[in-house]
């Protein structure tokens, strides 16, 4: 291709030269038709003859949009802004690549930062997505008692809440405390009595609920919840190695392990390898999230699979929907078991 080629269009301007003012002089109309043809919520009000003439002769003519004059003239921007805890992990990876995608097939685009899992540092990374001129905002941070969605309400700024609990606020999430209860269920019905539970942070909404289904399933099979077998940990695998090597030490250890994510989950299996325990012989473990590891480990890992990519596409859509005025009633989606080795052997008892 020749530079001169490769810096005019097919109609030989320059590129980005083409305007509305040049579309309509070629077309013989005014500037406004052509306006009202190339804006989808205003074509309806001109013939569809004539929006298809315009839209062939933008095409020819490599007319580009001007997005700046765009959303002076209309005071959005079709950006919205999401706030997750850490780009590195997998499970919010996955909610951020469905939200990424449904924001581009209805024409947005998403900005995304992170808070590191820095406390406080929620509303202020919020607030710099807010001066970018975001349309709404999508807090996928789940800790609990935080003030800042109030705050965004009175302000009526829309946004939606990720992979967070809330009774005030619109919200999607994995229905966690039904996904504590399988796990917890399935440990039972292997015949294990002794279950512990490592419980992540406790200020997460989602850890919270998980450890509410753990409760529940016990408490139906006529079970006592231990405390000395509920650990909180962080969410890493050295959380659940630390937290694995406590519980899997002491003389009465449990027989079954509920880890509220599966790096946690990971790291209680590598203390079990240390101190000599054989999985599923002796220890049954099981996850949460059924990360792309699962499936792959020495010892494939039973977890409970929430469908992820779905919660971030349907964050979007409800955030769309409060963008327009539309009813947003929050959106909780089922988890399912997805059984693997890590729990295949029927409990031992002494």
């Amino acid at each position: 291709m020749s530079r001169q080629h490769a810096e005019h269009g097919a109609s030989g301007r320059p590129a980005g030269s083409t305007t509305i003012r040049t579309i309509a002089d070629e077309l013989g109309v005014h500037p406004s038709t052509v306006s009202r043809a190339l804006r989808e919520d205003e074509s309806r009000k001109i013939s569809a003859a004539t929006r298809a003439r315009v839209l062939a002769t933008a095409e020819a003519l490599g007319f580009r949009p001007n997005p700046v004059a765009s959303s002076l003239r209309t005071k959005k921007t079709r950006t919205v802004g999401l706030l997750i805890p850490r780009l590195a992990d997998v499970v919010l990876a996955r909610m951020f690549e469905g939200a990424e995608d449904r924001a581009r097939q209805l024409g947005y685009q998403a900005i995304t930062t992170s808070t590191r899992d820095e406390p406080g540092s929620e509303r202020k990374l919020a607030e710099g997505l807010l001066e970018r001129r975001v349309d709404g905002l999508i807090l996928a941070t789940s800790t609990t008692g935080d003030p800042y969605p109030d705050e965004l309400e009175r302000r009526r700024i829309p946004f939606v809440l990720l992979n967070r609990s809330s009774r005030d606020h619109p919200c999607v999430r994995g229905d966690d405390e039904l996904g504590g209860y399988l796990a917890t269920r399935h440990l039972i019905a292997k015949g294990h009595r002794r279950i512990a539970l490592i419980a992540g942070p406790p200020e997460l909404s989602t850890t919270a609920l998980r450890r509410q289904g753990f409760e529940r399933a016990l408490a139906e099979n006529d079970l006592h919840s231990d405390a000395r077998l509920v650990m909180s940990s962080s969410l890493e695998p050295q959380g659940g190695f630390d937290a694995g090597t406590q519980l899997l030490a002491r003389p009465d250890r449990p027989t079954a392990v509920f880890a509220v994510n599966d790096a946690t989950a990971v790291g209680v299996m590598a203390a079990a390898r240390d101190l000599g325990i054989r999985l599923p012989d002796d220890l049954a473990v099981c996850g949460y999230n059924d990360s792309d590891l699962s499936g792959l480990l020495p010892i494939p890992l039973t977890s409970i699979a929430l469908p992820l990519r779905d919660m971030g596409r349907a964050a979007v859509d409800l955030l769309l929907a409060r963008l327009t005025g539309q009813a947003a009633e929050s959106v909780v989606l089922a988890p399912r078991l997805i059984a693997r080795e890590s729990t295949s052997r029927p409990a031992r008892h002494p």
